[in-house]
C-alpha cells in the first residue's frame, strides 16, 4: 500500500505523538489554515484499517472533538518504494 504525501504526514505526526492525537492537534501539526483539511487524511487512514475514530464529545461552543488513533498496523507502517 502506498499513502499520498499528505495522508504519509498525518500518519507520521500521530505516530510522533504517541499513536494517538485529537484532530485540531494534527490541525496545529501540520499547519493546516482550517480543520477542514484533516478529515480526508483521517478518512484514508481509517479506510485502509490503519487508524479509528474516537467520539470525545463536544467542546462548550458545541464542536465535535475526535481523537485520532492509530492501530497496531498503523504504528508499524512503513511507506515502501513501489
Amino acid at each position: 500500500m502506498k499513502l499520498g504525501e499528505k495522508t504519509l504526514n498525518v500518519l507520521n505526526v500521530i505516530k510522533e505523538n504517541g499513536g494517538q492525537m485529537k484532530t485540531s492537534d494534527i490541525q496545529v501539526a501540520i499547519g493546516a489554515e482550517k480543520i477542514a483539511s484533516v478529515p480526508g487524511t483521517v478518512n484514508s487512514l481509517v479506510k485502509n484499517e490503519l487508524a479509528y475514530r474516537e467520539d470525545l464529545g463536544k467542546t462548550e461552543e458545541g464542536k465535535k472533538i475526535t481523537n485520532v488513533v492509530l492501530t497496531d498496523a498503523g504504528m508499524a507502517f512503513e511507506q515502501g518504494e513501489e
